[in-house]
């Protein structure tokens, strides 16, 4: 089962049972049988994941039947197969789009988080640091603005307890 088909499933476990239905023409009819058109859509998506060469998803069902978190899940599931699951995205992606709730911080943010965890840090003070290479690299570079995970904030962080 591919990563992208376990996601789905952590969110549609009523799904499971249905994933190799597109093996059998008799059974598509019978497996979204039942199914809204957000779960419909999704299963047609693990279809895909599963069997690319023989099965095809069509994008207006994004369209049509998904919105909000659920067309931004689909989209983060697609990207996310041709980058780690085909291999035909090898480069490092050069696009993102990072929401409030994104688990990312700017400059400004990791600064507040470094300081709001115990170490006084500035926007100017991770700016010079960053310069001097006392800084990790950035997650995410967009646009030229530097973006970095709480993780990597975290183990910052533990690195530097006593700093």
């Amino acid at each position: 089962m591919k990563k992208a088909t376990e996601r789905v499933i952590k969110n549609f476990p009523m799904l499971e049972s249905k994933i190799t239905a597109y093996e059998n023409v008799l059974l598509i009819e019978e497996a979204i049988k039942g199914l809204n058109e957000i779960e419909r859509t999704f299963l047609k998506l693990v279809w895909y994941f599963e069997e690319p060469e023989s099965q095809s998803f069509d994008m207006r069902n994004l369209y049509l039947y998904l919105s909000d978190e659920w067309l931004d899940f689909a989209l983060e599931l697609i990207t996310d197969y041709f980058r780690n699951e085909t291999y035909l995205i090898n480069t490092k992606p050069t696009f993102s789009i990072i929401k409030e709730d994104d688990e990312y911080l700017g400059m400004s943010q990791f600064a507040s988080y470094l300081t709001e965890n115990g170490l006084n840090f500035s926007k100017q003070r991770v700016s010079v640091s960053y310069k001097r290479g006392k800084m990790p690299e950035p997650d995410l570079v967009i646009a030229g603005v530097k973006y970095w995970s709480i993780q990597t904030a975290d183990k910052f962080l533990e690195e530097n307890k006593s700093y």
